[in-house]
């Protein structure tokens, strides 16, 4: 199984070369997204980008919302992206931000498709579980190279499995998101998200346990308590 880690926005270029030397050590990808939990901080494909350029081992994800960008930017953005040595880029709708404008040129689809015919940057989309089992499918059949998968809990492990069938017949990879819970963070994230979207440590461990061999890989994302992500990395390393 692989394992996938997010990468939270950090302030200074030393912070983020000290966190990327410890994770190029534990895990197989390093996720940058795009605006977590709504925080405008930094470009996600620059600084997968300068991750490249420091670590040339590393493996990144970046995150682009196809909302900020049109065709020619989205290229652009693409070249650029292969020219660094990033490997995977995901494509998300993004939600309007009040006071900002949005150029609304391309979904993700479309993006996954320029993706595709221009570089050799493999595209990746989302899917939540939420959604019914014939709109997941029919997501799946776009065919991305892969998907991070939404809401994944111990009430739709069934529905995951059924969605696993499907993606690999479609030869896709599936990365569902554990979103920790911790002592650390626990204060502020109640205040964002919802109890049944998060895990703790325990938790995590056991949804892992019973999907082991209907995923790919785990995304795991630790808001605000990066030491805590690191602890399930290896108690997952160890198992």
């Amino acid at each position: 199984m692989e394992v996938l880690f997010e990468l939270e926005p950090v302030s200074s270029k030393a912070k983020l070369a000290d966190k990327v030397k410890v994770l190029t050590e534990l895990v197989d990808w390093i996720d940058v997204p795009d605006s977590p939990m709504g925080i405008f901080r930094f470009s996600s494909p620059i600084i997968s980008c300068i991750i490249k350029n420091l670590f040339e081992t590393a493996r990144v994800i970046a995150h682009l919302r196809v909302i900020d960008v049109n065709r020619l930017a989205l290229e652009a953005i693409l070249r650029g992206l292969e020219f660094c040595g990033v490997e995977r880029i995901v494509f998300v709708r993004g939600d309007v931000v009040e006071g900002f404008s949005v150029i609304r040129d391309l979904e993700p689809e479309d993006a996954m498709r320029i993706a595709r015919s221009t570089t050799r940057v493999q595209p990746g989309l989302t899917i939540s579980l939420r959604k019914s089992l014939k709109e997941i499918e029919e997501r799946l059949r776009v065919e991305a190279s892969f998907y991070l998968v939404l809401n994944l809990n111990k009430g739709n492990v069934e529905k995951m499995e059924a969605i696993s069938k499907i993606a690999r017949r479609l030869n896709v990879k599936l990365y569902p998101y554990i979103v920790l819970l911790t002592e650390a963070n626990r204060g502020k994230i109640l205040e964002i998200m919802e109890r049944w979207k998060l895990h703790d440590l325990n938790e995590a461990l056991e949804l892992l346990e019973v999907s082991n061999n209907i995923v790919d890989g785990i995304l795991i994302s630790s808001p605000m308590d990066f030491k805590g992500g690191l602890e399930l990395v290896r108690r997952l390393r160890k198992r």
